[in-house]
């Protein structure tokens, strides 16, 4: 098979799909992971932001990369979705549903939430295209005050239940996605399929666990400025 075939095929877009997946995930852990250091304090966590803001070329770089594994990962998603509606164009009579989960049911709308979700996260927080009360202050060192910021943030209830919520998706849509790519993948095969089995489920725990006790720790004073 060509290689221009191959990616235009179902199994290649499969393929796209499940590769910028697996390179999303580990992003999503990365910066999960990074953030939790706002438990830490302002120091730390300020550091941590100033450090990342300082690997120049680097930090573009990877920036375009996510952005175009996002763009990959979409476009095969959307690409995927049309060839499964095209094949069935009309509901079969009396047709009963497969067993799945609720979160393969759910991955169209999930997805969707992500991306809506990534939008506004970036607004807030990077781009400070939104809740500009705290963005841009700057810390006794000179630095920019990241964790003020993001603790007083938190402490809007708007915000914090927003976030919340998009990280209850993203962590339903992680759970099932992380199954899905090792399966297309062809890992999930002998001895290995029941421990990778329980990756997608332990992947999507994790994120909802640590994307929801910082927004509550700033909430419950837990985290304070």
């Amino acid at each position: 098979m060509a290689r221009s075939s191959f990616w235009s095929s179902t199994i290649g877009l499969k393929v796209a799909m499940a590769v910028s997946g697996l390179v999303l995930v580990g992003f999503v852990l990365q910066h999960m992971v990074g953030n939790l250091q706002v438990f830490a304090g302002r120091d730390v966590y300020n550091a941590y932001a100033e450090f990342m803001q300082g690997l120049g070329a680097i930090k573009w770089g990877a920036r375009f990369f996510l952005l175009g594994m996002l763009v990959v990962h979409v476009g095969a998603a959307v690409a995927l979705t049309k060839r499964n509606l095209g094949a069935r164009p009309q509901r079969y009579a009396g047709l009963k549903s497969q067993r799945t989960s609720p979160y393969a049911k759910t991955m169209a709308y999930t997805g969707a939430v992500v991306l809506a979700f990534i939008a506004y996260h970036l607004a807030h927080f990077t781009l400070g295209a939104v809740h500009t009360e705290h963005f841009g202050a700057l810390d006794a060192q000179g630095r920019h005050d990241v964790y003020t910021n993001f603790v007083l943030s938190f402490q809007n209830p708007v915000i914090m239940v927003t976030y919340l919520v998009s990280t209850i998706a993203v962590a339903a849509h992680l759970a099932h996605a992380t199954s899905s790519m090792f399966r297309t993948l062809g890992l999930s095969t002998g001895r290995l399929k029941q421990p990778i089995a329980m990756v997608g489920p332990a992947v999507g725990i994790a994120v909802a666990l640590g994307n929801t006790a910082m927004p509550l720790a700033c909430m419950m004073g837990i985290i304070t400025v």
